[in-house]
């Protein structure tokens, strides 16, 4: 008897699942040489060509024992995982360093938690991290974006990552980190060169950062001791050092530094690259920067950006949800099966891995039309669901902080425009960094003008262009 088919975005779906599109082994080495030198671009390429849910065998790989890897760029499939936890680990791209070593020992983030262990920290960090104690540091978010504001210089080029950069670790620290600048920034510089580090095929500042591992571990150790009987229901590394584990034994070496460098990376990190990538993507697009600029000063009056007056801003919540769909925080992830089991109708074995391409999914032309465009309208009329915009996880692993997150993002970028207009310097050319993150590099370098006058629009040039389309004019 025939079996129904139809071609959904390449691959053969049928009518009980979805069959991965298997590579041969000389175009799964292609695929994975390039993946090496350039995972974003490998990924799009591969899925434009091979569709959603592929299948590459590795260059060791027998019939008698396939070594092979998944990636999808579907979020019914990506559902299907984050929906089963139990069998669908949680696991780090990057690399872990030497076991028994600091570097091992620091890569002990919230992704590792599991079951029980994993229940009981997300539930011990929620109270900080719910809207209601979001909500009161409103004042205090917007007093301290202005502060940064107020600091850059005007008419002078100066680079925009290193000041959104420094906003997000001031930000972090002040609200979460107990205000505490004078350990915690050093220990932020320490974790920013773990991350930039980390990643698959480990190059020169892998092995640098291994060589510093030691130092941080040592720096976050003290910091945590400090803390100690110091109970503040506002700052996570207390709160971390001052409760017991899902055991009730004192938290250990590998849970306060694993757990701190993941939670303070990831508490200024996503947003310091979020928040460079939408004010890059709004200067190339001034029709857009006008009407999000006269929204807010509308909203605020000339007064401070607290959520009171900008939290319900539909232009300011669309531009900030179409930037981190078209560069997502965390670009590639990964799961790997703790048990055989099935994806669509594949069978997959225990311990197969499955790349997961949120920056590709994100991109699904039949939920976003144009979809490497940057058109913050398309927000009014969709809604999609946390599996087809993959940029802060979904499920039971779905990133705690997400509120604080877009919290801090409305809020200080409210505060830049309200405060200034932002102009590209000439002969921008930004190019992108692909570790756990997606990072502006490059020469990306920008002028603050007083208000009043428009900010120039100047072309920006680079690498960063292969993952957005711009207008002709930009």
């Amino acid at each position: 008897m025939p079996v129904e088919t139809a071609v959904v975005c390449g691959s053969v779906r049928l009518g009980w699942g979805m069959l991965a599109n298997r590579l041969g082994k000389w175009r799964s080495l292609g695929l994975m040489v390039h993946f090496a030198a350039e995972p974003l671009t490998a990924a799009r390429n591969a899925h434009r060509a091979f569709g959603p849910f592929i299948q590459a065998e590795y260059p060791h790989s027998t019939s008698a024992q396939p070594r092979r890897v998944f990636m999808i760029a579907d979020a019914a499939l990506y559902r299907a995982m984050l929906s089963d936890t139990e069998t669908w680990r949680n696991i780090q791209i990057n690399g872990r360093g030497k076991r028994g070593h600091a570097s091992h020992r620091l890569s002990y983030g919230m992704t590792r938690l599991r079951g029980e262990r994993h229940e009981h920290y997300r539930k011990l960090f929620a109270p900080p991290l719910k809207r209601p104690a979001i909500m009161t540091m409103s004042p205090e978010m917007a007093r301290i974006a202005a502060d940064q504001v107020s600091s850059w210089p005007i008419g002078k080029p100066f680079s925009l990552t290193d000041a959104a950069k420094t906003m997000a670790k001031h930000l972090a620290i002040g609200l979460l980190f107990g205000d505490d600048r004078a350990r915690a920034m050093p220990i932020a510089e320490m974790i920013a060169r773990q991350i930039r580090a980390s990643w698959i095929v480990p190059g020169p500042a892998f092995f640098s950062w291994i060589r510093e591992a030691e130092v941080q571990e040592r720096a976050i150790l003290a910091w945590a001791e400090e803390k100690r009987g110091n109970t503040d229901a506002q700052d996570i590394l207390s709160i971390l050092v001052n409760n017991t584990d899902e055991a009730g034994r004192p938290p250990s070496v590998e849970l306060i530094g694993g757990i701190i460098s993941f939670v303070f990376g990831a508490a200024y990190d996503t947003c310091q690259n979020a928040l460079a990538w939408t004010l890059i993507l709004l200067n190339q697009h001034p029709d857009a920067m006008a009407g999000l600029a006269a929204e807010i000063d509308a909203a605020l009056d000339g007064k401070p950006a607290t959520m009171d007056r900008i939290g319900s801003l539909p232009l300011l919540d669309a531009t900030i949800k179409e930037a981190m769909r078209l560069f997502p925080p965390v670009p590639l992830m990964m799961r790997k099966a703790t048990r055989a089991t099935r994806l669509g109708d594949e069978p997959i074995a225990r311990h197969e891995g499955v790349l997961i391409s949120a920056l590709t999914i994100n991109r699904d032309p039949s939920l976003y039309p144009n979809p490497d465009s940057f058109q913050p309208e398309r927000w009014a009329s969709i809604k999609p669901s946390p599996f087809q915009y993959t940029v802060f996880g979904a499920g039971s692993h779905m990133c705690p902080g997400v509120t604080f997150g877009l919290q801090m993002m409305k809020i200080a970028l409210a505060t830049i425009l309200s405060k200034r207009s932002v102009e590209l310097a000439p002969g921008a050319r930004i190019s992108y960094r692909t570790r756990v993150t997606l990072a502006p590099i490059g020469n990306v370098q920008v002028i603050m003008r007083e208000r009043g006058g428009p900010a120039l629009s100047s072309p920006a040039h680079g690498r960063f262009r292969e993952l957005v389309s711009l207008p002709a004019t930009a």
